[in-house]
């Protein structure tokens, strides 16, 4: 028994090791797209004119844009402030913060609120979502909206 036992071990210890056969049918995975182009400050100065939209609401409001290198002011119909903003780009986005200011149409004693929205050139056009936000609670958003300026010409 010990032999047959002993004839075994010898036949595993020596048996030929094969290699499996490369997989030609897998082929490499497809390169990554390439990055998206980075926004500059030239890409949305100017003056846009667009409209927004809440969530869960029809109504549009309409706007002016005027950007400038790293500010720019929103100018709403018939009101006669207007908002300031600082932009800040990041990518292919732009990242916009306000000044605190009263909504159109908002009563006279409203609270004022403050908007933080990012946008990205898409088509020709600059689009984006922001979140409201009441100036006295900046980490409160009330509202989001969505957004979308074309440049004047």
């Amino acid at each position: 028994m010990r032999k047959v036992l002993l004839a075994a071990l010898v036949v595993v210890a020596c048996s030929k090791t094969e290699t499996p056969a490369a997989d030609t049918a897998a082929t490499a995975a497809p390169p990554p797209p390439p990055a998206p182009t980075a926004l500059t400050a030239a890409d949305v100065s100017g003056t846009w004119k667009g409209t927004s939209k809440r969530e869960g609401s029809d109504s549009i409001l309409t706007f002016t844009i005027i950007n400038s290198d790293s500010a720019g002011k929103v100018v709403f119909p018939n009101v006669k402030d207007t908002v300031t903003t600082l932009m800040r780009f990041d990518g292919d986005s732009v990242i916009v913060m306000s000044s605190a200011y009263r909504e159109p149409g908002s009563p006279k004693n409203a609270p004022q609120v403050t908007f933080r929205s990012v946008g990205r050139i898409k088509d020709g056009k600059l689009v984006g979502v922001a979140a409201i936000s009441p100036a006295a609670k900046p980490d409160t958003v009330v509202t989001r909206v969505t957004w979308e300026a074309t440049k004047a010409p």
